[in-house]
């Protein structure tokens, strides 16, 4: 009887430290901003097309939400036949690296479609990631592949080829 009680004594004296202490995921999410790239670069191909058009986005804001997840946003460029700024925002679950992407333009363009998101994964080391783009209203589909560049990288500066 008397350890049971002491056990119950010790489990509500530490209760004030395990409130006040982080969740773990909460730490990890903090590493995983730290970590992730701000900077990055690579190309985008809708399903059918061989054009190849070349992406460049920095993350100038990324803040924990309260549901854990990261949300990132920034500016963007589109080089294809022309040049498109956009605007990125982000939305990122550290623990498993998924990533979805929304564009939106200042000026809408009957040629630039916004109407949907680019679904994804970053890679374990957060140096590229994969995403697949479906537009809402019809289901169309492209491919888009980034890696991260340095930090203070140029928008305006087109990808170098990946290295072979």
């Amino acid at each position: 009887m008397r350890l049971r009680h002491a056990f119950a004594v010790l489990a509500v004296a530490m209760l004030p430290a395990l409130a006040a202490a982080e969740p773990p995921a909460a730490a990890t999410g903090q590493e995983f901003r730290e970590r992730l790239p701000r900077a990055w670069c690579g190309t985008f191909r809708w399903d059918g097309s061989d054009i190849d058009q070349h992406v460049t986005i920095a993350f100038h804001r990324i803040e924990r939400r309260a549901d854990g997840m990261l949300e990132a946003s920034g500016p963007g460029l589109v080089r294809s036949h022309r040049v498109v700024p956009f605007d990125i925002r982000a939305v990122i679950d550290p623990a498993t690296r998924r990533i979805e992407m929304f564009e939106s333009v200042d000026v809408p363009m009957s040629d630039y479609v916004t109407d949907g998101s680019h679904v994804g994964e970053l890679a374990p080391d957060l140096h590229s990631m994969r995403l697949v783009w479906t537009t809402r209203g019809s289901g169309t589909r492209g491919a888009m592949e980034l890696r991260a560049r340095p930090a203070r990288a140029d928008l305006a500066q087109s990808c170098a080829p990946p290295s072979s």
